[in-house]
């Protein structure tokens, strides 16, 4: 059974959580420890499960895997340890159960909390659902693992995504007769709807399993993500937070996914002291899909606020403040003056950022300088927060207390995000930018983050004094090494305490894979080749579906305009004979992989995201094509202050981050194409300088095999001909 739970945030009453039983259980688990008697029989289960012709063979069929074996016999011992270990493992290795099976069962002998952090929910998915009932009936169907059959699991998400019912029952009480009909308004209905879904027997309380959508506005006035939703408020019986919480203390396995991970630790919602662990006291962690670890911690040990995040917050306090909200009866007048000069300075801000720094189509701006421009919201937010905290301490309601207490918090957020953002005040360190949005509203955004957050991570990951084992298919280099990799995600500064594995892929790739790599491809470097580049583009793209009818093709772009172009240009050329996905032009990353999917002949033409996480076994992702090599974009501000800081080191920008960046993410591409024993497919690469640039040598040693055609665009016919030819 797979429960939904969440530490919470260490302000308010969260670190009630019931530590105190947490630290018991860590301390009574400390004294017989992996470093004792657990270590022997750990290793050895493992090993019986993992082996030739092992428990996993003999009792599920599952056919046997060496490098699976290597890899589950490496992480067992990095537990026991107490170590730690960076672990590349080829597609088809089968990282999951070789991570799973040892961590169970050294989660329930030690009685520590085990927690396995992914990137996208895909993976979390097939965790959840494919990889957990293996291990199940694993322990089910062997005696000697009978004891690890009884494993309990919670996914984590978070605390905004459950229902409250302290702050249902406030919000239902202050809208005292909506249901005899004297308010007939949206906000009412949605309310009454929440109330009779939240009455059925079975109710889960997330929000994702509301009968139909509700506004985001009513979601916060009823959702947990607030002071009112405590232990002295709430119950288990009363708050489908509480519950879960509740099933998170009893759980051996939690599962999470990157944001919510480093948006707990960087709140400080760990172990506290001298505690070890990373999440929980005494616990032990893997992340999977790791090679997004750097990125994904640079965003959220960083600073953002947005002229859509602030006008969204103060338009919630001005609703508050009518007749049915939590401050209407303080002072309306008063509170909606204030409110308006908050608005007016807010608008005042962004709009000189958006129309005095982007404008004439630029999209970001660094800034280097501090006070780059004044700040005008810090009296008006700062007066209206003020107000607010004056008005809590008078409240005598604890819940409305705590409401308006939150609009406070929420409120001095924003405010010190941008007073930090123009004093550039953890600069060198940082770098602070703001960029402009995309969509209808135009969001400007502004921003800071680490240049370097290698240091952050040596103390979040390596530092807690226990196990973190980070995997992923892609961590080295087009040679194997994975000091790169190392250096970002903080293990280089933890000295020769992490360890370092890698197994290739068991896959047949110069059986199943053809590789063709274009000559005569118009660079993109010029904007007058755009054009042309993007006419061969989709002249190769139209004459290999046409010579692959029945398998789906999947195009990785390095820019949303480039992906528009594209599909332009190759609907031209294919006319309605297949379904054109394309990633930008409104419908969402889950959706265009379920229609590409279950298309079976599609074409996907997907920008960054779709390098990664996407796994689409079968004919349904049957070619692969690459237009541009995946080099980060110099302009964006963190990457251009990340080659500032290594060039200011003596360092070579290009081949010390820049190269081996974009050779990470190209394998990462590529690995998209086989996805299991039986998969075939094309691989066609019209990038033309893997054959003109001396770099692009390094690219061509990371492909799965060597043995690649070279094409052009008059040879299409000849070079890449039918698949059943072949």
């Amino acid at each position: 059974m797979i429960f939904y739970g969440n530490i919470g945030s260490p302000d308010g009453d969260d670190d009630e959580f019931d530590e105190e039983k947490i630290f018991e259980k860590a301390e009574a688990s400390a004294t017989a420890s992996a470093f004792g008697e657990f270590a022997s029989e750990v290793l050895d289960l493992t090993r019986k499960v993992f082996r030739t012709n092992g428990w996993l063979r003999s009792r599920l069929r599952m056919e046997n895997r060496p490098q699976q074996t290597r890899m589950a016999e490496s992480v067992a011992e990095t537990f026991v340890d107490g170590a730690s270990l960076l672990f590349e493992a080829g597609t088809g290795v089968g990282k999951s159960l070789a991570y799973l099976v040892p961590g169970l069962i050294y989660a329930k002998l030690s009685r520590k909390k085990f927690v396995v952090s992914t990137n996208t929910i895909l993976l979390q998915e097939q965790i959840l659902k494919k990889d957990l009932a293996i291990c199940r009936d694993l322990f089910s169907g062997v005696p000697e693992l009978h004891d690890f059959a009884g494993f309990k699991v919670v996914l984590m998400i978070g605390k905004a995504n459950y229902l409250c019912g302290t702050r249902l029952a406030e919000s239902l009480r202050r809208r005292e007769g909506i249901f005899d009909g004297s308010d007939g308004s949206a906000a009412a209905q949605e309310l009454k709807m929440i109330r009779d879904w939240w009455a059925e027997e079975g109710c889960t309380g997330i929000r994702e399993h509301l009968p139909r959508r509700v506004s985001d506005d009513v979601w916060e006035s009823v959702n947990a993500d607030s002071r009112a939703c405590s232990r002295k408020n709430c119950t288990p019986q009363t708050c489908a937070y509480r519950r879960a919480r509740a099933e998170l203390e009893r759980a051996d396995l939690v599962v999470v996914n990157h944001s919510l991970l480093f948006s707990m630790i960087d709140a400080g919602a760990v172990p506290q002291g001298d505690a070890p662990g990373v999440l929980y006291a005494n616990d032990f962690v893997v992340l999977d899909e790791a090679h997004r670890v750097p990125d994904v911690a640079t965003d959220y040990f960083g600073v953002e606020t947005s002229s859509y995040a602030v006008q969204h917050l103060l338009t919630r306090i001005l609703n508050a403040c009518r007749k049915s909200g939590v401050l209407a009866k303080h002072g309306k007048a008063e509170l909606e003056g204030l409110v308006a000069e908050a608005k007016d300075a807010a608008d005042v801000f962004f709009n000189q950022i958006r129309f005095g720094f982007l404008d004439k189509g630029r999209q970001t701006v660094r800034f280097r300088e501090p006070d780059w421009l004044q700040n005008v919201c810090e009296i008006p937010l700062g007066n209206l927060e003020n107000r607010l905290k004056a008005i809590a301490q008078i409240e005598e309601r604890p819940t409305t207390k705590d409401e308006i207490n939150d609009f406070a918090d929420d409120l001095q957020e924003h405010r010190l995000a941008i007073r930090e953002c123009l004093e550039l005040k953890r600069a060198p360190k940082y770098v602070y930018w703001a960029e402009l949005g995309q969509g209808a509203r135009r969001i400007v955004k502004v921003s800071g983050a680490p240049i370097d957050v290698a240091p952050q991570l040596a103390d979040a990951l390596f530092g807690r004094g226990t196990s973190a084992v980070l995997s992923s298919a892609t961590l080295s280099d087009n040679r194997g090494n994975m000091s790169r990799f190392r250096n970002c995600c903080g293990a280089g500064l933890a000295g020769d305490s992490v360890r370092m594995g890698r197994e290739e892929s068991p896959f047949d790739y110069a059986k199943n894979m053809e590789i063709f790599v274009s000559e005569d491809c118009p660079e993109q470097d010029k904007h007058e080749e755009l054009g042309k580049n993007v006419e061969y583009n989709a002249a190769v793209v139209a004459h290999c579906a046409k010579m692959m009818p029945a398998g789906g093709i999947l195009v990785l772009c390095t820019s949303f305009d480039f992906c528009s172009k594209f599909a332009k240009e190759l609907r031209k050329l294919l006319s309605d004979e297949r379904e054109i996905l394309v990633q930008g032009e409104g419908m969402m990353r889950p959706e265009l992989t379920r229609r590409f999917t279950h298309g079976g002949n599609a074409i996907l033409i997907g920008n960054h995201s779709f390098w990664t996480g996407i796994d689409v076994p079968g004919v349904a992702l049957s070619q692969v094509v690459v237009p541009r090599l995946p080099f980060a974009n110099p302009a964006i501000p963190i990457v251009e202050a990340r080659m500032e800081w290594i060039k200011e080191r003596g360092g070579n920008p290009f081949f010390e981050m820049s190269l081996p960046d974009a050779v990470l993410q190209f394998r990462q591409g590529i690995g998209r194409l086989i996805r299991k024993t039986t998969d075939r497919g094309r691989l066609i690469l019209t990038d033309s300088r893997l054959l003109k640039k001396a770099y692009g040598k390094q690219f061509l040693s990371a492909l799965p095999h060597q043995k690649y055609v070279r094409f052009t665009r008059d040879l299409l016919e000849t070079c890449i001909g039918p698949w059943e030819a072949r």
